[in-house]
């Protein structure tokens, strides 16, 4: 009996071990802009606070099917640490030499910024996502 035991003792802590490296890999993911790009747009959210920050991942929740749709990656902004929001693993991500000053700026696939705003209005930037020509092309193929 103490071998069933012992037995079932190291299977839990292989597995103990094994989800916990898992989860200490995810920690550690770093990526770029570039990386991004021509897979994803990119929305950056320059939040005045956490609360703000938390704000913006209620508003991912919610409007996940529509993000989704439009293949953009949310990124807020608070106290200069870019954290990403939605549309990717939680890893960190760096933004290189972009530092955009107005509360929100849109990068389309091709990595180039197609639009700033300086109110968040989800409306304006999923019409603004919807007119570009790769958009209206996706529109076409579903």
């Amino acid at each position: 009996m103490k071998i069933i035991y012992f037995i079932i003792f190291l299977l839990l802590t292989g597995f103990y071990s094994a989800f916990a490296f898992a989860n200490s890999a995810k920690a550690h993911c770093k990526i770029t802009l570039g990386e991004l790009a021509w897979k994803n747009r990119v929305l950056i959210y320059n939040a005045q606070s956490k609360g703000e920050l938390d704000d913006l991942y209620a508003f991912a929740e919610y409007e996940k099917v529509s993000l989704t749709e439009r293949k953009l990656v949310v990124i807020g902004i608070v106290e200069q640490q870019p954290v990403i929001v939605f549309g990717y693993p939680k890893c960190h991500i760096s933004l290189n030499k972009l530092n955009p000053k107005t509360k929100v700026t849109l990068i389309g696939l091709d990595s180039t910024i197609k639009a700033k705003y300086d109110t968040f209005d989800s409306e304006l930037i999923y019409s603004t996502i919807d007119k570009m020509p790769m958009r209206k092309t996706e529109l076409r193929r579903y």
